[in-house]
């Protein structure tokens, strides 16, 4: 069975639609994509607002998370990198995590085979 690893890039907004042909284009199957507000060290200096509910500065981002193979995770990286930076503070953050089991509801599948 292939070693899979589940990616999470918590990037701009604008950067989306590009980041998602790149990783159509590096097999990325599945994309799971949510818009949230970040707090703390990921505010953009220049691109922020202010939360009335929470009183603090946020700024808006979007969160993208997909499996893929785990040889394909530094490629990804990169790709991630290049279509989702300005090189300027916010630009965002990409955590990598083990995936132990992953299994398609309809079919039952497992594995790379569930992402089909």
């Amino acid at each position: 069975m292939d070693t899979l690893k589940e990616v999470k890039a918590i990037v701009r907004t604008d950067s989306v639609p590009s980041l998602i042909r790149v990783l159509e284009s590096r097999g990325v199957t599945r994309f799971f994509i949510s818009h949230i507000h970040v707090l703390g060290a990921g505010v953009d200096p220049e691109r922020f607002r202010l939360s009335l509910d929470e009183g603090k500065a946020y700024s808006e981002k979007a969160k993208i998370e997909f499996v893929c193979k785990a040889e394909a995770v530094d490629v990804i990286l990169d790709d991630i990198r290049v279509a989702a930076g300005t090189r300027h503070r916010g630009d965002g953050i990409i955590a990598v995590s083990n995936l132990d089991r992953i299994m398609n509801v309809h079919t039952g599948d497992e594995g790379y085979l569930a992402l089909l």
